[in-house]
């Protein structure tokens, strides 16, 4: 479990240059005082960093009984933040992505209501440290006119955001090129040529999906008029084959689509549909 802290925010430190002025006297005729020596350049100031990055949710990955990785990446999806959160919080996370209609409201959906109730709004959410491999967040709460920062669980924070429609953002220090060292890289692949970002489907993952038993690489993501998307892929779409070769695992696909692509046979609402890319 997460602990709980406080987001300290360093005062700015402010540095004053003092400028001196020599008097310069004595006597007629006495030679005057030397020049000051000039004072060395001053060095640049120090760009300031950059400040949050928008990030969206490109992959949710079980990787225990217990715990599932959430992968946040950014927009041209080549880094990355890789947060392992508790099965609860991640089915949590999932449900609301994927805006799954529950009998009952879950914690997250409750928090949600009563917030829209009370007048209150989420104006984004920042995933803003990692400290000890704790990740911390901070949810921005628009009410009473006012902007409250609220300390949170990342976990607990992206639930809300995909609930509301809250923006995601993550501090520029956690995001990692996709391919660095760490990274899971079997677990996510992004297909800029086709556009869409593909992960790992496992048994657990597919039986939460209804999915039960069905094989393939699930789609998390597709862009905005790429070839997929043109296609009519959709994000939650579970991609077994291209061009007919069978698509089990992401080696798999990417062999797959370095051959081709023009054909994507896809499992969506209990039954397959073969679509042509442009």
């Amino acid at each position: 479990m997460f602990r709980r802290n406080r987001i300290l925010i360093p005062a700015a430190c402010v540095l004053v240059l003092f400028s001196a002025r020599e008097v310069i006297g004595g006597a007629k005729g006495k030679d005057p005082a030397p020049a000051p020596t000039a004072p060395a350049p001053t060095a640049p100031a120090p760009t300031a960093p950059a400040g949050p990055v928008p990030v969206h949710i490109s992959g949710i990955q079980m990787i225990g009984p217990e715990q599932v990785l959430l992968l946040l990446a950014d927009e041209q999806e080549e880094k990355m933040v890789p947060i392992s959160v508790g099965r609860d919080q991640g089915i949590a996370i999932y449900l609301g992505k994927m805006k799954t209609d529950t009998p009952r409201p879950m914690t997250h959906d409750l928090l949600a209501n009563i917030l829209t109730l009370l007048g209150a709004v989420i104006e984004k959410i920042t995933v803003t440290e990692l400290k000890n491999d704790v990740y911390f967040a901070e949810i921005s709460l628009r009410a009473g006119g006012k902007i409250h920062p609220v300390d949170a669980r990342p976990s607990d924070a992206i639930a809300l955001a995909v609930r509301t429609g809250a923006p995601i953002f993550a501090a520029p220090a956690l995001l990692k090129p996709l391919d660095s060292t760490g990274k899971p890289d079997a677990t996510i692949h992004a297909d800029r040529r086709l556009g869409m970002t593909l992960q790992k489907l496992d048994p657990d993952l597919a039986e939460s999906l209804g999915a039960d038993g069905v094989t393939g690489v699930l789609v998390s993501s597709v862009l905005q008029g790429g070839p997929a998307g043109r296609a009519g892929v959709k994000r939650g779409d579970i991609l077994r084959a291209i061009d007919g070769r069978p698509v089990l695992t992401l080696a798999a696909y990417r062999e797959a689509a370095d051959a081709g692509g023009k054909s994507l046979t896809v499992w969506r609402d209990g039954r397959e549909a073969t679509l042509r890319t442009p």
